[in-house]
């Protein structure tokens, strides 16, 4: 038997999440990261098999595994796919799959989806965003950021922040490339304190991929992040090999694969 679950907004989709039984064999959420991440809340309560079937804007999550957006080859997965657990974020109580962002960018997402407004159309919220974050650059305050990671200082004046489980923003922003959901492990990327300016030619150069473009930012790896803002702070940790994944063959293989070639290009610090 087969039960469907319609949610209007994401609370709804939460509290159920939080509260069902384990009914079920298998749960297959189609939605993108957000919406993912809220229904993984169920299928790590009880460890139930998860299906992610990407149809967001931009699924992440979904898309570093390979996991189709076509129903008919997502179904052959229950059948044919691998099953595997994977490591996810946790904000407070907060879960995600993905990544968390504070400062410019969060601020640019905020604008483009106040209200869940936002265009439809791929290419138009593409555009939505990038509009968004021009004006951003010069009409937004950069108020600064305190970073930790594993317990040391890694900024303390930082105008942006993004704490990933994959890698943020991929083709749209590629932030954190070697970021990875089966290491146990946390990418942190960080822009130090810098002018409007130069926060602006810092993300056009990592927008551009142009040589030089790692030089101005950091990359640090670790299993608990502290961002420290004037609202408060925030502890976020890796909870390791606990949301069972149903995958295309050979994903996990395919994902290590990659890494090892990404690694060899990103200057990845450390704060010990």
């Amino acid at each position: 038997m087969v039960t469907i679950q319609a949610f209007g907004d994401l609370p709804s989709l939460i509290q159920w999440a939080g509260t069902c039984g384990p009914e079920f064999e298998a749960i297959c959420c189609v939605g993108g990261d957000a919406t993912q991440s809220a229904a993984a809340l169920l299928a790590r309560r009880h460890r139930i098999p998860f299906l992610p079937i990407p149809n967001g804007f931009g699924n992440l999550f979904a898309r570093v595994f390979g996991h189709p957006s076509s129903p008919r080859r997502a179904a052959r997965l229950l059948d044919e796919g691998e099953i595997r657990l994977v490591d996810v974020g946790m904000a407070g109580d907060e879960l995600f799959l993905s990544h968390k962002s504070y400062g410019f960018l969060d601020q640019v997402q905020e604008a483009v989806e106040a209200g869940r407004r936002q265009p439809r159309d791929r290419i138009r919220r593409l555009l939505a965003y990038y509009g968004t974050a021009v004006r951003a650059v010069w009409s937004t305050p950069l108020p600064p950021l305190g970073v930790e990671v594993d317990g040391v200082l890694a900024a303390d004046q930082a105008v942006l922040v993004t704490v990933a489980n994959v890698e943020t923003y991929r083709d749209f922003l590629s932030l954190t490339p070697a970021a990875s959901p089966i290491d146990g492990r946390f990418d942190v990327f960080v822009i130090p304190r810098t002018s409007k300016w130069g926060l602006a030619w810092r993300l056009l150069r990592l927008k551009l991929r142009l040589p030089g473009r790692w030089t101005g930012v950091s990359l640090f790896r670790g299993r608990e992040v502290v961002v420290v803002s004037a609202a408060g702070h925030e502890t976020l940790r890796v909870v390791r090999r606990v949301l069972p994944l149903l995958l295309p063959p050979g994903a996990i293989e395919r994902l290590k694969q990659r890494q090892v070639e990404v690694e060899e290009e990103v200057p990845l610090e450390t704060v010990a």
